[in-house]
């Protein structure tokens, strides 16, 4: 009886572990501040931004500095504009009211969206801060999360402080979640930050750009946009590659580029 036992137990599990089988897909990230279309010559002209947009084809594109029907911006609203450009679906996240419109952040995305949150996060000392959050369905059992963040900007302990209050709200919320997550955006800070090692202490992963790795291009050159990963139990990612593009003129940020393999069991 008991080897009768022993061999059904067996044949289910070979057949449960045989059903589960590991697939991977790989997925392009890009985050881009693109300082409201208005580039380093001082021209406002977002169809470059879109066109750098468009030419790397992302899955999944973080965006900082977006104007919403702004007068400084032509009354355009610009997350409708490049989700033309680059026939992605676009999602504005409101910071604050602007110049008669609306100033803050955007997403655009190639992947099908389960569920989207504008989380409001603790206010920045001269602006208020939020991040958009999307669960991302890839393939039939492969979801992630993917966040968007633009932290306080202003400098020394009061801004450090500000951005790990807003990175701490924003991983409560990803906790409740229980994916598998990317995070990308400006970030505001270099990778030996306390915001960052925060980040490393909740087992997210940075992922190093190499040596050619200052994505600010203003007066002080400075490495403050990433791109982070956690893994959950079903699905995991391993880093293809990390890049900033040189892309000297249209915005004072560099878009980085990002492709990881996204692992997953069917």
């Amino acid at each position: 009886m008991n080897k009768i036992v022993f061999l059904f137990v067996s044949f289910n599990l070979i057949a449960f572990y045989s059903c589960r089988q590991e697939q991977s897909i790989n997925l392009k990230i890009m985050t881009y501040n693109i300082h409201h279309g208005e580039g380093m010559d001082g021209v406002l002209d977002l169809s470059r931004s879109a066109k750098i947009i468009a030419s790397q084809a992302p899955d999944l594109c973080g965006l900082q500095e977006v104007d919403n029907y702004c007068t400084r911006t032509n009354k355009v609203g610009q997350i409708d504009f490049l989700a033309q450009k680059t026939s992605m679906t676009g999602t504005f996240g409101k910071f604050m009211n602007f110049q008669t419109g609306e100033y803050g952040m955007a997403t655009l995305t190639a992947k099908p969206l389960i569920s989207t949150k504008i989380l409001q996060l603790p206010d920045g000392k001269y602006e208020p801060r939020s991040s958009i959050i999307h669960e991302v369905q890839l393939e039939e059992n492969c979801i992630l999360s993917f966040a968007n963040v633009h932290f306080d900007w202003i400098s020394e302990k009061e801004g450090s402080i500000n951005r790990l209050k807003q990175a701490k709200v924003l991983v409560k919320y990803l906790d409740e979640l229980n994916n598998a997550t990317i995070v990308t955006g400006d970030f505001n800070c270099k990778p030996d930050s306390p915001t960052m090692k925060y980040f490393a202490a909740q087992g997210f992963v940075f992922l190093q750009k190499g040596d050619n790795n200052l994505s600010f291009q203003g007066e002080h050159k400075s490495e403050i946009d990433h791109v982070i990963f956690r893994n959950e139990g079903k699905v995991k990612f391993k880093k293809k590659s990390s890049q900033l593009l040189e892309e000297p003129v249209v915005s004072d940020h560099r878009p980085l580029i990002t492709e990881l393999e996204v692992i997953y069991f069917q």
